[in-house]
């Protein structure tokens, strides 16, 4: 059985306290650099699958923002400043860790009572919250 070390345990939980913090602060600078970049994109159309279903003008431009720059700046705009409004307070506890290999670590935890897991994969020596890092590997 692999082990996690200390301080690879002590870095995700400071990544995932760091992720709720981020988006509670709409500091979606901050999210991006704790996640891969599929991840990230992901991230966004889920916190503006809402306001997409009220304003046909945002779903398009959710719908562009990956290859479109501009729609990507728009988006996080506009969800940068919903969630400082929206001010989200989780409480956030770690359960457990969960080795999948050398380079990557599915952590277990619960958010305000509910039970969660998040995934994590190592890319050039650096841990990122990578949410396809939960999937089967191809061999």
């Amino acid at each position: 059985m692999l082990e996690i070390s200390n301080d690879l345990k002590e870095t995700l939980k400071e990544s995932l306290h760091a992720y709720y913090t981020s988006i509670k602060r709409g500091d979606l600078i901050k999210l991006s650099s704790l996640m891969t970049g599929e991840s990230y994109l992901l991230t966004l159309s889920t916190l503006g699958f809402k306001k997409a279903f009220r304003d046909e003008s945002f779903k398009h431009l959710l719908e562009e923002m990956e290859h479109e720059p501009k729609s990507l700046l728009e988006v996080e705009k506009l969800l940068s400043t919903e969630l400082k409004n929206e001010a989200r307070k989780n409480i956030v506890d770690v359960l457990f860790y969960e080795p999948k290999g050398l380079d990557r670590v599915t952590l277990h935890y619960k958010q305000d009572a509910q039970t969660k897991k998040i995934y994590f994969s190592k890319q050039d020596e650096i841990w990122k919250i990578d949410l396809k890092a939960g999937r089967k590997k191809d061999d």
